[in-house]
């Protein structure tokens, strides 16, 4: 059975970054070393699979490789790029990714002002839920503007 690196790390004279493949015969205790978090196990089943799964918050994400370069590419950026990146982004599970791993002012207010397909309901909603937790409601809204 083969392995992927996860850490760097030197098999049988061999030196291995992360993500490469370690060959089952380089390594005397594979076992051990999944353990240790230095290797991962590579099944047959897993050799062309390109889909990556996570959990956040108790619930699991799956990525394609190009959908994690993007998480990456979002963290890496500074924060007025992350945020205009943001803003172009359309896949969901990559802006929960980056909802969960960022927190970044900047990167915190674009996603908030991503339309959604209840956009206006949920603005809406969100509005008074500030107001009320504010204290401040409709009608004292009104009478403040008319005095």
């Amino acid at each position: 059975m083969d392995y992927i690196a996860l850490r760097p790390c030197t098999f049988a004279g061999n030196r291995y970054r992360i993500g490469e493949t370690v060959p089952g015969d380089a390594v005397m205790d594979g076992k051990r070393q999944v353990a240790l978090g230095t290797l991962a196990a590579r099944r047959e089943a897993d050799a062309g699979a390109t889909d990556i799964a996570i959990t956040i918050d108790g619930a699991q994400i799956s990525f394609s490789a190009e959908e994690l370069q993007a998480v990456f590419d979002i963290l890496q950026a500074d924060s007025r790029d992350a945020a205009a990146a943001i803003q172009t982004e359309q896949r969901e599970n990559v802006r929960q990714v980056i909802a969960a791993c960022d927190s970044r002012r900047s990167v915190k207010t674009a996603l908030k002002d991503l339309p959604t397909d209840d956009s206006d309901v949920d603005a809406e909603a969100e509005a008074e839920a500030n107001d009320e937790a504010e204290g401040e409601t409709d009608d004292e809204k009104e009478k403040a503007g008319e005095a």
